[in-house]
């Protein structure tokens, strides 16, 4: 049996993975009101506009993933009544994955973003955290701050957004991210009662020179 790796990885949805990586077809077929498949969206945004979505993955297991790209690639942003959505920035569909993981994605998404030249990034969250949205409530602890609100089918939305002002900014942004990241404490295991245990030199040396 193959050991499975202790260190996740992020790394840019390829077009031929699009297909293959479970929960992302559905979210594609909602944002694009089901005109084209999660392949074809990713092959004709990443043509035409460039990366458009992260997976995290530990081995060959999937662990999240964030889509997101231009308004005009997502045409079921204009159905909520939260808009205009800002022309300098780019449109955050989803996360998926538990809250550590939806952390680690928006960090990167939010560096590339930067690094293309873009002025910032807007979602449109669900306040009540329906499945397909990101929720109102994470990006809000994250430092997001809300643009407007508006209800559409008797549910609360809010269009919410983080500016990039400069590369320090957006540092700011994803250390206060990944600072409720929690990494796990690794314990040694405990030393079954009379057990030696081995002193290390310099302590002995510390208690000799004490005891003289």
């Amino acid at each position: 049996m193959r050991p499975i790796p202790f260190m996740p990885t992020v790394s840019e949805i390829g077009v031929g993975e699009a297909g293959e990586i479970q929960g992302l077809e559905a979210v594609i077929s909602y944002w694009t009101e089901g005109t084209c498949s999660a392949e074809e969206w990713m092959r004709e945004v990443v043509d035409s506009w460039g990366t458009a979505g992260f997976v995290k993955r530990r081995g060959d297991e999937v662990l999240g993933f964030a889509v997101y790209g231009p308004q005009s690639c997502l045409p079921r942003a204009g159905r909520y009544p939260v808009g205009p959505l800002g022309e300098d920035a780019a449109l955050l569909a989803y996360l998926e994955g538990d809250a550590r993981t939806c952390r680690h994605l928006l960090v990167r998404v939010m560096r590339d973003l930067k690094l293309r030249g873009f002025g910032g990034v807007e979602a449109i969250a669900s306040d009540l955290g329906l499945p397909r949205h990101v929720s109102t409530r994470f990006l809000s602890e994250g430092g997001w701050k809300p643009v407007c609100r508006g209800w559409r089918t008797g549910l609360p939305y809010t269009l919410m957004r983080a500016d990039f002002g400069n590369i320090v900014e957006v540092g700011e942004l994803a250390r206060g991210l990944m600072g409720r990241v929690k990494l796990p404490v690794l314990k040694a295991p405990p030393v079954p009662q009379g057990t030696p245990v081995s002193v290390p030199a310099q302590a002995r040396a510390r208690v000799r020179e004490r005891r003289s």
